[in-house]
C-alpha cells in the first residue's frame, strides 16, 4: 500500500473532532447523572421502589459504558476502525438508556441533563455513522469469517426477547389486565417493551439478515449491536444484584440467560474485531 493511498484512507475514516469532543462531554455528563442516581437518594425519590432499583442498576451500567466510550474515543482519535465500531455501540446504548431516563423518570432536577445527553448522543451517533466511508468499510469488513456467528447470535437475541416480551404483553391484552411489572413500577407502559419491540429487536433481526447476505450495512452494525446487547445485559445484572440486596424477588434463570448473552456478545465481538483490517482504516 502506498503512502498516498494510506493517507487518503485515513481522511475517509477519520471522525471530525467535534464528535470526539462531544463524546467526552457526553461521558462527563453521564458520569454525573449516574453518580447522583447511585449516591443521592432524592434522585429517584418519586419512583416506585422496583423502578428506582432498575434506574440505579442502569446507572451502574452507565459508568461501565462511559469508561468504554472514553477508551474508544482515545483510540478513535488515532483512526482505529475497531474502536469506531465499539464506539457506535456505546452510543446506541446511551440513546436507548437516556430515552428511558428522559421519558420515564418522574420530573426531577436532572431532567434537562437527561434531555441534553439524549439529544447529543443521538446526533453524535448519526454524525459518526455519516463519516463511514463505504470503500474503507468494505475493504476492512466484508471478508470477516465471523459474520455468520454474529448473524446467528443477533437473530437468537431478537427472536428470544421478542417472544419473551410478547408472552407478557399478549395475555395481558387478551385478558384486559395490566401486566404485573407495570403494577410494581407504577408506569403506564414498559419503556423497555416499547424500545425493544419498535426499534432494537427488529434492528437486530434485520442486521442478522443483512449479515447473512453479505450486505455492508450488516457488517457495519453487527459489532455495535452486540456491544449494545452486552452493555444492556450488564444493566440487567446490576438490577438483579441490587434487587437481591433489597430482598426483592428475582428470577435467577433469567439472570443466567442474560449472563450467557453478555459473554457470547463480548466473545463474538472480540472474534469479529480481530479480523478487522486496521490497515484499511488508518495509517
Amino acid at each position: 500500500m502506498s503512502r498516498n493511498t494510506s493517507q487518503t484512507r485515513v481522511r475517509n475514516i477519520s471522525i471530525p473532532n467535534v464528535w470526539l469532543w462531544l463524546s467526552v462531554f457526553v461521558s462527563v455528563m453521564a458520569i454525573i447523572t449516574s453518580l447522583l442516581g447511585i449516591f443521592f437518594q432524592k434522585t429517584y425519590s418519586r419512583e416506585a421502589e422496583a423502578w428506582a432499583v432498575q434506574a440505579v442498576g442502569q446507572d451502574f451500567a452507565n459508568l461501565a459504558v462511559v469508561a468504554l466510550m472514553l477508551v474508544c474515543t482515545y483510540y478513535l482519535s488515532k483512526k482505529s476502525l475497531r474502536a469506531y465500531l465499539v464506539w457506535l455501540g456505546a452510543f446506541i446504548y446511551l440513546v436507548y438508556a437516556f430515552a428511558i431516563y428522559a421519558f420515564f423518570i418522574h420530573f426531577n432536577f436532572l431532567f434537562l441533563v437527561y434531555v441534553l445527553i439524549l439529544g447529543l448522543s443521538f446526533y453524535t451517533l448519526i454524525g459518526g455513522l455519516m463519516t463511514a466511508d463505504p470503500t474503507i468499510l468494505s475493504q476492512s469488513l466484508l471478508h470477516n469469517t465471523k459474520s455468520k456467528m454474529a448473524s446467528a447470535l443477533l437473530m437468537i437475541i431478537g427472536i428470544l426477547f421478542g417472544s419473551l416480551w410478547l408472552s407478557e404483553i399478549v395475555p395481558a391484552l387478551l385478558s384486559n389486565k395490566i401486566p404485573s411489572d407495570l403494577v410494581e413500577t407504577g408506569l403506564w407502559v414498559n419503556p423497555i417493551h416499547v424500545l425493544d419491540l419498535a426499534f432494537v429487536l427488529p434492528g437486530m433481526i434485520i442486521t442478522s439478515a443483512l449479515l447473512w447476505r453479505k450486505n455492508l450495512l450488516g457488517f457495519l452494525m453487527a459489532v455495535p449491536l452486540l456491544i449494545f446487547s452486552a452493555t444492556m445485559g450488564m444493566g440487567i445484572i446490576a438490577t438483579f444484584i441490587i434487587s437481591v440486596k433489597y430482598g426483592m424477588q428475582v428470577f435467577f434463570p433469567a439472570g443466567i440467560i442474560v449472563c450467557l448473552i453478555i459473554l457470547l456478545s463480548i466473545y463474538i465481538s472480540y472474534l469479529f474485531l480481530k479480523e478487522v483490517n486496521e490497515n484499511s482504516g488508518r495509517a
